[in-house]
């Protein structure tokens, strides 16, 4: 690395302990190119983990992990419970992408010795950052899985968008989604079938609308291990899929949950908390 992005990279660093800032982001982004276009720094998380983005990776991402204002509440909301949750108690991140709370997740888990994070990404890019993710932080816990997750084990197709690399759904309801490959795909159930020494606590539900599928194939899941839920709503991606945000959330206070929304920064989007109604 020439010395003009190596300096760069360690005041990269350096700002990342920072708290936010009016014009953070404008001297977070005049390092960044003072990085060049070869360099690929990594970021600092909330909890003190690292990820690596990278500047291939869809742009307009960059800034937000740099200044630490990446769904700034659901990432507190996220790491309240992450403390909180018991040692024996396993995470289940689904629509991981680059492993932004996956890599959170395994980190914290990995600081109090025990707890395995399950982290799902069917797209084979973005899964391949994941798995670089947790390579830079040696997270042992971590166990990516290259997976879609839905009511049903199989093959699915994914379709994908050349302008949000890391971006796909298992519906083409966006103009972009212009690509699409085949993945596997497993229900919730069938896979903790697999692995009975675990009980989830806590999980991320982030699949481009395909929620409401994820929910019916981990119904007994769900009602067995009733972990805390974050998962994100979003009206367009669930009527690509035939059904609406007032089903999903009926479904989930059928099943004993309450539900809190979580604001983000976006105008269409909006992540619920749903916590098991004995410990709401």
């Amino acid at each position: 690395m020439d010395p003009i992005a190596w300096t760069a990279s360690r005041l990269l660093d350096g700002l990342s302990y920072l708290p936010y800032f009016k014009g953070k982001g404008l001297l977070a982004l005049w390092i960044v190119r003072l990085c060049g276009l070869s360099h690929q720094p990594t970021m600092r998380l909330p909890n003190g983990g690292r990820m690596w983005v990278g500047n291939d990776n869809a742009g307009h991402m960059l800034l937000p992990y740099l200044i630490g204002k990446y769904e700034h509440r659901v990432t507190q909301v996220f790491q309240h419970y992450l403390r909180v949750l018991p040692p024996e108690k396993c995470v289940m991140d689904i629509g991981a992408n680059v492993g932004y709370y996956a890599v959170m997740a395994a980190y914290q888990r990995s600081r109090v010795g025990s707890g395995k994070v399950f982290a799902f990404e069917p797209n084979p890019l973005a899964f391949q950052y994941l798995q670089r993710n947790a390579g830079l932080n040696a997270l042992d816990n971590l166990i990516a899985l290259p997976w879609a997750v839905a009511d049903k084990s199989g093959q699915m197709k994914l379709y994908l968008s050349l302008q949000g690399i890391t971006f796909g759904s298992l519906r083409s309801y966006l103009s972009h989604l212009t690509e699409s490959c085949e993945v596997p795909a497993v229900s919730l159930d069938e896979f903790m079938a697999q692995h009975l020494d675990s009980q989830i606590g806590l999980m991320k539900v982030d699949i481009e609308g395909a929620e409401m599928l994820a929910f019916l194939g981990g119904k007994e899941t769900l009602c067995r291990d009733r972990p805390i839920i974050l998962y994100e709503e979003r009206e367009e991606s669930y009527t690509a899929f035939g059904y609406s945000t007032n089903e999903v959330r009926a479904f989930l206070q059928d099943l004993g949950y309450r539900l809190h929304e979580v604001s983000v920064e976006s105008d269409v989007d909006l992540y619920l908390l749903a916590l098991p109604g004995e410990n709401a």
